[in-house]
């Protein structure tokens, strides 16, 4: 196994335990950083005890965490984990069971590896750049689904009230040409499922580094595509991104951009 992983590994499963207690209790202290835009304090602790622990296993990475960095915060160079304590930190709050850690390892600004693990429904997801990505430490790979109109796809929608009204036209289109959508609150979360096979298709806008970095890996990993919406290489920090099984992702590239 590859050696970050493999330090990464017992960081994550540890703080997941804690976050599996926290996800039942009635004592969230919820905060707002927008008008929906949630946060609680076991956002912040678990983040801290994540921050510490990564930074004593590998002194010379820098974590970006969501909780302690800007929010306009794009690709760093040299060494990093980009951290998401909890994503999907509203279905924490109304005990939805797709929240999760993320923790994302990224050199010289290219993906390396990546672990997502949602300690409530025992999902434990990785890989490492070469070597294949897996859940609960089974091989798994995308969908072979190759047409539109038999896809599943999921999406999110910003914060901002007046973005989230410019996605409408997109979504509705997409749910005009697909089997059928479904929304789990956690990007990290979508991706992994577009690894597995369970959606053919994840997008979203306006997505930040921690959200998304560890997925990316997993996602490729398991054979599939991601890209912005002009097809080219995503890079953290871009607006659109676009992972598919990579079969249907021309069409999908051709159908968002046909909305404007």
């Amino acid at each position: 196994m590859n050696a970050i992983l493999e330090g990464l590994l017992p960081i994550v499963k540890s703080a997941g335990s804690k976050m599996k207690q926290f996800f039942d209790s009635a004592d969230k202290d919820v905060q707002f950083k927008g008008e929906i835009d949630l946060v609680t304090q076991y956002d912040v602790a678990l983040e801290r005890e994540l921050t510490a622990a990564f930074n004593k296993v590998f002194p010379d990475f820098r974590v970006i965490g969501e909780e302690s960095s800007p929010f306009d915060i794009g690709m760093q160079s040299g060494k990093v984990i980009y951290l998401d304590p909890i994503d999907g930190t509203t279905s924490f709050v109304h005990r939805f069971p797709f929240t999760c850690i993320s923790a994302g390892v990224y050199i010289d600004e290219q993906p390396h590896c990546g672990v997502v693990y949602n300690p409530i429904l025992n999902e434990l997801f990785c890989a490492a750049k070469g070597e294949g990505a897996y859940m609960n430490g089974e091989r798994i790979h995308v969908s072979n689904t190759d047409k539109a109109v038999r896809s599943l796809f999921a999406t999110g929608f910003p914060y901002d009230k007046e973005l989230r009204r410019k996605t409408v036209h997109k979504f509705a289109h997409m749910l005009d040409i697909t089997q059928g959508m479904r929304r789990a609150g956690s990007a990290a979360l979508d991706l992994c499922y577009v690894a597995r096979g369970t959606f053919d298709v994840y997008y979203e806008s306006t997505l930040r580094p921690w959200d998304m970095a560890a997925g990316i890996v997993i996602v490729e990993e398991a054979g599939g595509k991601v890209t912005d919406l002009a097809g080219k290489p995503f890079r953290l920090g871009l607006d659109y991104l676009l992972a598919t099984n990579g079969k249907v992702h021309e069409e999908f590239l051709r159908e968002l951009n046909s909305v404007k």
